[in-house]
């Protein structure tokens, strides 16, 4: 093998042993949640000695960080893959929505994981950048669509609904499981959806139309 490749196949061997790890915190942060998860236990899961662990992350903090990070790329591919496949943007809505609250509700464990983390990054005064992130990569696709879609301030709307599926997916896991109530919530959220698309098209028509009227004067006030 070339001189040259050693440092090169070093470095891939580094990365691919990292991302064993960060999954195996991955597995064990959904079953037992953040709080709960030790290094000692990823150190197990990913079979490398707890003193090796070192030599990949600096501490728990960094490693969660990461493992935080796997879940809300997760959800951005998903989301990703919708804008991508669904032209008209009243369909897309409703899959971002459906798949955002089906996913939040059902992977309950992820979801509770991403908040228990949420609450260590306020706890440490660090949650300005976390929540920015969150907030506006996840609310970013749904405006979009918002905005293709004609609706009234589209993000603002995003934002609520956003904030809105977060709310009620936190109470979800707080009682069985209820499939038609979880059903039910979505179609409130589509009907806010629509109104704000009935808003913000009725508002374009007024605009256009006294648009037209001002020309209208002008012609007059040639003649």
């Amino acid at each position: 093998m070339p001189r040259y490749a050693n440092p090169k196949l070093k470095v891939a061997v580094h990365q691919i042993r990292r991302e064993e790890i960060e999954l195996a915190a991955l597995r064990i942060v959904c079953k037992r949640g953040f709080p709960a998860t030790t290094l000692r236990q990823v150190a197990k899961q990913a079979k490398v000695p707890l003193s090796n662990l070192h030599y990949y992350f600096r501490d728990k903090s960094e490693l969660m960080q990461c493992v935080m990070q796997h879940l809300f790329d997760g959800m951005l591919r998903v989301f990703d893959h919708i804008r991508a496949a669904e032209s008209d943007p009243v369909k897309r809505i409703d899959r971002l929505l459906e798949t955002y609250l089906t996913r939040t509700t059902e992977d309950w464990q992820a979801s509770l994981a991403f908040i228990e983390y949420w609450a260590e990054c306020v706890r440490k005064g660090t949650v300005d950048k976390f929540y920015t992130q969150v907030q506006f990569r996840y609310s970013e696709p749904i405006a979009e669509a918002l905005r293709d879609a004609g609706a009234e301030d589209p993000e603002r709307h995003a934002r609520a609904l956003l904030a809105l599926m977060t709310g009620y997916d936190t109470f979800y896991w707080s009682k069985p499981a209820d499939p038609e109530e979880r059903a039910q919530f979505l179609e409130f959220a589509r009907i806010l959806v629509r109104r704000a698309i009935a808003h913000g098209r009725a508002r374009v028509r007024l605009v256009r139309r006294g648009q037209g009227e001002r020309k209208n004067d002008r012609s007059t006030t040639k003649d």
